[in-house]
């Protein structure tokens, strides 16, 4: 709606975007995954931070784009975040903390979340942007980079843990 209602984009120029967007999640996925973690060796967390900043830094392009093609921008920013960059982030984390027998359960606990979340921000972002659509179209956008800094914040306190962990294991004693 809100590319109908700011640019006057019809379904075909929609999807042409859609298509757009998800080949660069496509490829952002494949640079963060292949380059990041598996040739450099980044931590987990690193590549939690980066999709979540990635993923607030694009919120404001979309919010306050004056034309298509700052919309179309926004997914370059949006890169990095990938397709879910920052959940398998967590999964990643998670795999790494617990044992086999606490994984089953984290695992579904994740999956229950991932599956309830929609039920409950859909409808605050319909309200959103109903109310907001005079105003600022674009506020769902800022609601969701809102609601992205919580996970932000967390990444950063567990890069921070894991360093001053791998700090006291390279202590000797």
């Amino acid at each position: 709606m809100l590319t109908r209602y700011r640019f006057n984009w019809n379904d075909v120029q929609f999807s042409f975007y859609q298509t757009y967007h998800f080949l660069v999640s496509l490829i952002g996925s494949m640079i963060s995954l292949l380059l990041f973690s598996k040739y450099l060796k980044w931590d987990d967390t690193i590549l939690g931070i980066i999709a979540t900043t990635s993923k607030i830094l694009s919120s404001f392009v979309y919010c306050f784009a004056p034309t298509s093609a700052i919309f179309y921008t926004a997914s370059l920013v949006d890169i990095l975040s990938g397709a879910m960059l920052a959940l398998l982030s967590v999964r990643s984390i998670f795999t790494k903390l617990m044992s086999p027998y606490e994984l089953g359960k984290a695992t579904s606990l994740l999956v229950l979340i991932e599956n309830l979340t929609p039920l409950m921000y859909v409808p605050i972002y319909t309200k959103i942007y109903t109310a907001t659509m005079d105003t600022l179209p674009g506020a769902i956008y800022l609601f969701g980079a809102a609601m992205t800094i919580p996970g932000l914040l967390i990444f950063i306190y567990l890069f921070i843990v894991h360093r001053i962990d791998s700090r006291k294991k390279a202590i000797p004693n």
